[in-house]
């Protein structure tokens, strides 16, 4: 259990990051190991969502599938994260597909447990609603992005929002994005063509703003990158 709790001190979750260190504990000794293999579904939109998983290890692909049955991928959430928080506040189905990227291993909890520790905390409580406001926004950004930037923009945006997640910067300033997404996985991010992605990685490459190598991406010239993920 100390293991679990180290990786969640600075858990970007509604349920840890708004509890102090001992109430954390409190609410992970509730849960229950719980382990899926690679390419299992651990929840489908609209299923119950009665319960949390704190990720262990592995990663998680969350997405959606619009009527017409193209994916759009949402996120891809790793270790120290908390899949399914939204459904469990609203009491309403799952919202997204969840399926496992890699082998999983982690802590389920189910709701009972969440609100008996949140009782009363009104502290708590209101770290939730800023945390939401905030996902609030970052839903809104990416709404206009979608809706409104061209394909090299959203590509750009794409890029600079997984270094923030999962970006090293270097001593030249360059970032190097630890976890590695294919060309494929950046079109579903970015919700753009394949050969869109392919296009613009090689011309960006050719112009040394970044490094693409099966998978490997480093940033050269993020400030660059930034400039272009705000053209419309």
């Amino acid at each position: 259990m100390s293991n679990i709790v180290s990786i969640t001190q600075d858990s970007d979750s509604l349920v840890l990051s708004a509890l102090s260190a001992r109430d954390q504990r409190a609410l992970l000794v509730k849960g229950h190991p719980r382990s899926y293999q690679k390419g299992e579904v651990i929840f489908s939109r609209g299923d119950r969502g009665d319960w949390i998983l704190l990720i262990e290890e592995g990663l998680v692909e969350i997405s959606v599938v619009s009527l017409n049955g193209r994916k759009s991928v949402l996120n891809h959430m790793e270790t120290g994260e908390i899949l399914g928080e939204i459904a469990l506040f609203d009491q309403e189905g799952r919202s997204a597909d969840a399926i496992a990227l890699s082998a999983i291993k982690g802590t389920v909890i189910n709701r009972h447990s969440v609100f008996e520790i949140l009782k009363g905390n009104d502290d708590a409580y209101f770290s939730i609603i800023e945390t939401l406001c905030g996902r609030v926004r970052n839903a809104s950004e990416m709404f206009e992005t979608q809706s409104l930037t061209s394909a090299n923009a959203r590509l750009a945006r794409c890029l600079m929002r997984v270094a923030k997640k999962w970006g090293n910067t270097k001593p030249d300033g360059s970032i190097h994005i630890k976890q590695h997404f294919s060309q494929a996985d950046l079109g579903e991010l970015a919700g753009i063509a394949r050969e869109n992605v392919n296009r613009h990685l090689q011309a960006w490459n050719q112009e040394r703003l970044i490094s693409f190598d099966k998978g490997d991406i480093t940033l050269l010239d993020p400030d660059k990158l930034s400039e272009i993920a705000e053209l419309f």
